[in-house]
């Protein structure tokens, strides 16, 4: 017994050896930062702020387009809730279709491609080394936190940066006068750093986080705190960054217990009721079609009974982790009402890409089993500390209802999410807006509230890209219907899924094992779900829809992966020949 005793410990000090170099060849494989991010003279200096709002941006991880109440979903979000009855609710808006690359275009208003992330860890040999394919925020963008703070703003943020790990690289250096981050993806929400090594900084130095922590509820401390109170001079810029929904599916005990069998009528008849709530609610087209359930998703009378209380339960933790946010929502606006500040500030909230279906190959695959050794999922204590679970694709595609498909996908399941802003004192309240807008939009917006004009091609001693996105400010304060001019095409592309949204049609092109790489037409202002391909009816607009892609993907410098190119081929292959060395 203490031989087998010594074997799984050895075994398991391997594991986090291998784990640790697999993240330090991650860490040495992002370029340094090649010339100084801010040299020259500060030409926002003296900018009258006196008008100036303050701002709040609220971004979830990996949450779905119907998860929350006001887009149809039966999770206790009354905060998030009351966004929207005091604003404006945006019910066509898009990002990319996974987390860094959205994260690098909502603070630069610059397409993914030119801004370091025109891939996410997993390069293709012809991408790497290749200009916009830095695998973080590179220095050809300029950060809204920059312009703001440069501006006289006070800038703080809080949670997942994501865009660089390096020092050179951190919120500090991109702006963010104070910040407490956590740098990588994800981690354990209550900081158990399962994944060595899961690095977080405060500020300019590396932290660690307490005892006590939540990773939902510390960071709302943190912004809190550095928000201040109503003595503070000048507006704020305050990024909330959480991490959660993001697996793995962690939450304090109440919560849990408050979702307790809310998930036991199973996905399939979940994904109904949302349906059909969507519909009465305006959220989607009376005419949409709901999707048929996945391939890789089970009908839920198939699964067994224990299979169905362990899926249940999983959900009911999904559940509880946005419910857990939407209180924190909450206490972030008592605080603003509290000091005064609340009528004063725009309030963004919006998820960074569709729900993570954490693909059956990964979710129960090699790779994973050795990440959650010593891991402790047992039902009792799944949800809680010490377990290390996600959900599948059936969960996943009840949070996208009715949309296909999800997170890294470029359907409408991976890169359409939820978007509410709220400024009730400026602008309508209560309204839906169905135009198309983009994730690249938001900075612009935010500059413009403030009165600030983007410097263009240059900025404080280096060249910069400007925003590809244009302000909403327009349509928020009801001088225009429009956000696009009518036939502007917007571009996506990660992984080597391709689409073109423009003026209510889209083409889309998905790889193995989505689709066949063939180029397909929707009607997505009727058919959101992408249900008929009218690729064959519409020929025209399907060539002149592609010819409008080609063109953006050689403006934007993108780099297609080879036909054969798999998205962890690379990553696995490194994988495989460390353990192999070790062992």
């Amino acid at each position: 017994m203490i031989f087998e005793d010594n074997i799984a410990m050895r075994f398991r000090i391997k594991v986090c050896i291998l784990i640790c170099l697999t993240q330090l060849l991650y860490a040495c494989s992002q370029s340094d930062v090649s010339a100084p991010l801010v040299s020259g003279p500060n030409p926002l200096a003296g900018i009258d702020l006196s008008g100036a709002p303050n701002i709040l941006l609220i971004v979830a991880d990996d949450m779905g387009y119907s998860d929350v109440g006001a887009f149809g979903g039966e999770i206790d979000t009354l905060n998030i809730d009351a966004l929207a009855r005091s604003g404006i609710t945006f019910t066509n808006f898009h990002t990319a279709s996974s987390c860094a690359p959205t994260r690098a275009m909502l603070l630069s208003g610059v397409d993914n491609h030119l801004a370091g992330y025109g891939s996410m860890h997993f390069l293709a040999p012809d991408q790497r080394g290749r200009p916009g394919y830095e695998d973080r925020m590179n220095e050809k963008v300029v950060s809204v936190a920059r312009l703001l703070g440069d501006a006289g703003y006070r800038t703080g943020m809080v949670g997942k940066w994501h865009l660089g790990s390096k020092p050179g690289q951190w919120p500090v250096d991109r702006g963010f006068q104070r910040s407490f981050a956590v740098l990588g993806g994800m981690d354990s929400h209550f900081g158990e750093n399962r994944i060595p090594p899961v690095k977080y900084v405060s500020d300019g130095s590396e932290a660690e986080v307490p005892d006590d922590f939540f990773s939902t509820d510390y960071y709302t401390d943190r912004l809190i705190e550095f928000i201040g109170g109503p003595d503070e001079e000048g507006p704020f810029f305050a990024y909330a960054a959480y991490s959660a929904p993001h697996w793995p599916l962690q939450v304090p005990d109440e919560y849990i217990d408050k979702y307790d069998g809310s998930y036991d009528q199973g996905w399939d008849a979940l994904r109904s009721a949302r349906f059909e709530r969507m519909q009465q609610m305006g959220i989607i087209p009376a005419e949409a079609l709901l999707p048929p359930r996945l391939d890789e998703a089970p009908a839920w009378d198939d699964l067994s009974e224990e299979e169905q209380r362990i899926e249940a339960r999983e959900m009911a933790v999904y559940a509880a982790m946005i419910d857990n946010m939407d209180v924190n929502i909450g206490r972030l606006i008592k605080h603003l009402k509290s000091i005064g500040e609340y009528d004063n500030t725009f309030i963004v909230f919006m998820s960074d890409n569709g729900p993570d279906a954490f693909d059956p190959w990964i979710r129960e695959g090699l790779l994973f089993r050795l990440m959650t050794l010593g891991a402790d999922n047992s039902y009792e204590n799944l949800g809680r500390k010490g377990s290390w679970v996600a959900y599948g694709a059936g969960w996943a595609q009840v949070s996208s209802t009715p949309l296909k498909y999800y997170k890294s996908v470029a359907s409408e399941g991976g890169i359409r999410t939820p978007m509410i802003v709220s400024f009730p004192r400026h602008f309508n309240s209560g309204v839906i807006n169905t135009d198309f807008a983009s994730v690249m939009d938001i900075t612009p917006t935010l500059l413009e509230l403030a009165g600030i004009e983007h410097p263009g091609n240059h900025y404080r001693g280096r060249e910069v890209h400007p925003p590809d996105g244009v302000s909403l400010v327009p349509v928020l304060d009801g001088k225009s219907t429009s956000i696009h001019d009518e036939g502007d095409g917007t571009g996506f592309e990660l992984f080597g899924q391709r689409a073109l949204v423009a003026s209510g049609w889209k083409i889309l092109s998905l790889r193995h094992p989505y689709g066949n790489g063939e180029w397909e037409l929707f009607n997505i202002s009727e058919d959101p779900a992408e249900s008929t391909n009218l690729a064959s009816l519409e020929p025209e607009r399907l060539q002149s829809m592609i010819d409008q892609y080609e063109s953006y993907s050689r403006e934007k410098g993108v780099i297609d992966p080879p036909p054969d190119f798999e998205l962890m081929d690379g990553s696995l292959r490194e994988f495989f020949m460390l353990m192999r060395a070790m062992f």
